[in-house]
């Protein structure tokens, strides 16, 4: 199945579990089938949880296993599981939250089943592209977007013989409305993506998301035309600022799996800020290899990971101040404050390197090393001035994080240190500090 899209259904997972469980696994692999059984038994009962989580600065570079935002969170949720629909009602209380509101609800939702899609409502997670310190279009940096969205549940191939070389899809699409204290207030933010993997070693993902409508600008089925067939580029096909539809993100993404006696991954995003004969142009991109290294009954990813989010430097001129703005939307391609795609924001460039040593089914320990080139334009010394609205100017220098995880079958509990050099000039945090984090959840 289709898994650089998240969130993942549950169905396409357990299947694939279920099936290599009578295959001859080694003692790594058998630690990671168990560690997911695990995860979904929890996940697939009606449950009420509670949480809390300190630290003494947020979080404020995320990657997708991050789970800390705030400095100080708590939470109470209650879930419940039906065979055709579920629903989570989670209510949150942040201590000094970035956006100034205190108490959300981020995390809620409700899903129903109709035939092989899912259909839901709610403020969930996204996080699109194979990168796991970078989603170039979507990932977790930024507070989830209310609003509604599909997904198959179900990734099985087509059934017509014409079609069946795509292999297993994926299909996901989502509609949701951004906060009121912007530029263009109230506007739309939609997104697609599609993923499929015709060879089982190949997965390939094509991504498309718009900022649309809000305020006084146009959002009529006509100037939704516009937006679904790519005409928003002023000059042409008669669209002027007054018509234009809105700000558009698209490119493609790829994995590449070699399953070897060590199993070696390679994977690309590749993500256009503009249109050029029907395609995306002016690209940032993702790039990474990983490996999985068994130690003992324990098992280690090792990830490498480089990313650039300034315009079109890839292909040797930047265009700075260009990814993730645009001269109608100037709040540019965040949501309360914080990036909608990679975490650095953009005209920024980091490279990676991360252990995750999933050291038994319970225990787990991740450790990254970065290195940030943050705002190389030196543009951005406040939010919505087309500027970074992770970093104050220019700085370039690293990062250091710890974490560790324990999980029984009621609670969990982790305990991570981080550490930003003080060069490294970053909104809302005193960088050179040294930061301790904790967590703890428990769910009956």
């Amino acid at each position: 199945m289709p898994v650089n899209t998240w969130p993942l259904m549950w169905s396409g997972v357990i299947s694939e579990v279920n099936r290599v469980k009578s295959k001859p696994l080694s003692p790594s692999q058998r630690r990671s089938v168990e560690y997911i059984q695990q995860v979904f038994d929890k996940e697939s009962v009606s449950n009420l949880s509670l949480g809390y989580s300190y630290a003494e600065q947020m979080n404020p570079i995320r990657g997708f296993g991050d789970t800390r935002r705030d400095e100080v969170q708590g939470y109470l949720a209650g879930e419940v599981m039906g065979e055709r629909w579920a629903g989570k009602l989670q209510v949150n209380n942040i201590g000094d939250p970035l956006d100034g509101e205190h108490t959300h609800y981020d995390g809620s939702y409700l899903t129903g089943l109709l035939g092989n899609w899912a259909f839901t409502v709610g403020a969930i997670d996204r996080w699109w592209g194979p990168g796991w310190e970078s989603g170039l279009i979507l990932s977790n940096s930024a507070r989830p977007v209310p609003g509604i969205s599909l997904q198959r549940n179900s990734s099985e191939p087509f059934e017509w013989d014409w079609l069946r070389w795509i292999g297993p899809w994926q299909f996901t699409a989502f509609a949701g409305k951004l906060e009121s204290d912007r530029v263009i207030p109230d506007a739309k933010l939609l997104g697609a993506r599609f993923s499929f993997r015709p060879l089982r070693w190949l997965e390939l993902g094509l991504s498309r998301t718009a900022q649309w409508g809000g305020g006084d600008r146009p959002q009529d089925f006509s100037s939704f035309k516009d937006l679904l067939l790519g005409k928003d580029n002023r000059g042409s096909s008669g669209i002027s600022e007054e018509n234009e539809p809105g700000n558009q993100l698209g490119g493609l993404d790829f994995r590449v799996s070699i399953n070897t006696a060590i199993p070696i991954g390679f994977y690309g995003e590749f993500i256009g800020e503009d249109e050029a004969g029907g395609v995306p142009s002016r690209y940032i991109y993702t790039a990474g290899i990983d490996t999985v290294i068994p130690v003992g009954d324990s098992s280690l990813r090792i990830i490498f990971e480089s990313s650039d989010t300034a315009a079109n430097r890839m292909s040797g001129t930047a265009r700075f101040n260009y990814a993730y703005e645009h001269g109608i939307y100037k709040s540019g391609y965040r949501y309360r404050n914080r990036p909608l795609g990679a975490g650095v924001d953009n005209d920024s460039r980091a490279q990676h390197l991360a252990l995750n040593w999933l050291l038994d089914s319970r225990q787990d320990v991740r450790i990254r090393l970065s290195q940030f080139d943050l705002n190389t334009d030196q543009a951005g010394s406040q939010v919505y001035t087309n500027g970074n609205a992770v970093a104050v100017g220019e700085s370039h220098d690293y990062a250091a994080i710890l974490n560790y995880t324990y999980r029984a079958p009621s609670w969990r509990a982790s305990l991570g240190y981080e550490h930003y050099s003080g060069d490294l000039r970053l909104r809302g945090v005193d960088a050179g500090d040294d930061v301790v984090s904790v967590s703890m959840e428990y769910a009956w």
